[in-house]
């Protein structure tokens, strides 16, 4: 069995709106579609997604290409209160990662608690099946990290590591990527 870690594709940002109301860019939804032409689709038996409107619509474009069923998991969703800021974001990730939580963001170790149980209980339902998981990157990098322990550092860097969309494999019961993000 393995798990495709799915980031979601390129968002159009909306200052006006908290980001879990955002949704694809042009160049997301084009990327998000070229992503479901991936041949390594025909392993999975479906797709687990967070209900963040990116994740759905990049859900959805790899679904249809690839006639996969679709499950939204509202554990999948991003950290919550995050806010827009046009500076410095890469270091707010980074404080919260090492347990600085910034103001207003959901509590590090309630965050992790919840993608953890998430993605355990989606992985416990699939004993011998590949699927896939769309989510954000930090909510990706919290479960790998907690898995793989990871300390901070190692944390940030792969959460830097991920693109938009951008595909791991990962195996669980090894705790190793079979494929990395960016690969």
């Amino acid at each position: 069995m393995h798990v495709y870690l799915i980031r979601h594709a390129a968002v159009t940002p909306r200052p006006d709106l908290p980001g879990s109301r955002w949704y694809l860019s042009p160049d997301g939804r084009a990327a998000a579609e070229k992503l479901g032409e991936e041949p390594y689709w025909g392993e999975l038996r479906g797709i687990h997604t967070s209900v963040e409107p990116k994740a759905v619509a990049t859900a959805q474009r790899i679904a249809a290409a690839n006639e996969l069923p679709i499950r939204i998991e509202r554990d999948l969703r991003e950290v919550q209160g995050r806010a827009w800021v046009e500076t410095g974001y890469a270091e707010q990730v980074h404080a919260y990662l090492s347990g600085n939580t910034p103001e207003g963001w959901e509590p590090l170790d309630d965050a992790r608690a919840r993608v953890r149980s998430c993605i355990d209980g989606i992985v416990g339902r699939h004993t011998d099946l590949s699927f896939g998981i769309i989510s954000h990157g930090i909510v990706l990098t919290l479960y790998l990290s907690d898995v793989m322990e990871l300390g901070p550092e190692e944390a940030t860097s792969l959460w830097k590591s991920i693109r938009f969309p951008d595909v791991a494999v990962f195996d669980p019961a090894k705790k190793r990527f079979e494929r990395e993000f960016g690969g």
